[in-house]
């Protein structure tokens, strides 16, 4: 079926712009010709009532479900309408087309819902089935025995259970490996990080590094060694940056890590530290 394209803003006014005459006109035409032209120019004609509805709707439903969603299933409802209206029976359209605008909207807020209303039915009913025959029988129930006492067949009852599992949320933690005989599981199954991503801690640690071996050292010499060491500059391109020679820039550097030794030689051995 071709829809209707839908008026890409809302009338202000919140009312049809077309005088009544012209509007019986157009629907004297469509009821004579069903010509999906005439339709169309009829559902945007009445799109006030599908904006004026929409807006009473959002405010009943919960806040992820959208105005213009709302509005998208309302004009489906409205064009269906217009194609069934039958003026002989006396009933005026915009009572009708509510009745079809609603249904509309209801039925796209259930078709969101994965599970039926059958399947939410058995899944009570199998529950209690269960929960009685586990009290009766001291152990837990086997499909055939609770298919038994919900008095369907056994075929029925797996059917409806595989059913009942789409749409089910799946949650990480059944993702997770088994545990070791510690009880702690090591690796995370679920977890698909960036291997080609910096680890964010080790990071954190390195510039907390960077802060306490060059605290203390001038600006110059900072640079020198955060150039060298973290950005893996040659003395000569270290010279070029800071618009030294390379044999100064070499200089800087022996002094500062002979300085760095003395500090760090209770805690550091010299030979991680060359030049």
């Amino acid at each position: 079926m071709k829809k209707a394209k839908a008026p890409t803003q809302r009338p202000a006014n919140g009312k049809a712009k077309q005088p009544k005459a012209e509007i019986a006109k157009l629907w004297t035409r469509y009821l004579k010709n069903r010509d999906v032209k005439t339709r169309n120019t009829i559902v945007e004609t009445l799109s006030p009532l599908v904006y004026a509805h929409a807006s009473r709707l959002t405010r009943r439903l919960p806040a992820q479900i959208s105005y213009d969603e709302i509005c998208s299933a309302a004009f489906d409802g409205l064009i269906e309408a217009v194609e069934a209206y039958d003026p002989s029976r006396q009933a005026k359209f915009e009572t009708f087309c509510q009745q079809r605008i609603t249904g509309a909207v209801m039925d796209w807020l259930r078709s969101l819902d994965a599970q039926s209303r059958t399947v939410r039915t058995f899944e009570k009913k199998r529950m209690i089935a269960r929960e009685l025959l586990d009290s009766e029988l001291g152990r837990p129930p086997t499909s055939d025995e609770v298919s038994t006492r919900m008095e369907i067949t056994l075929a029925r009852y797996e059917h409806l259970s595989r059913l009942s599992q789409l749409g089910k949320e799946v949650h990480f933690s059944a993702m997770e490996p088994e545990a070791d005989n510690s009880g702690r599981t090591s690796t995370r199954g679920w977890d698909t990080g960036d291997t080609r991503q910096v680890d964010p801690s080790a990071k954190v640690s390195r510039e907390f590094l960077t802060e306490y071996i060059t605290r203390g050292l001038t600006r110059e010499e900072r640079l020198v060694l955060i150039l060298y060491y973290y950005e893996e500059l040659t003395m000569a391109e270290i010279g070029l940056v800071l618009d030294l020679s390379e044999s100064r820039v070499s200089q800087i550097h022996k002094d500062v890590l002979g300085r760095l030794r003395q500090r760090f030689a209770s805690n550091m051995d010299s030979r991680e530290m060359v030049a």
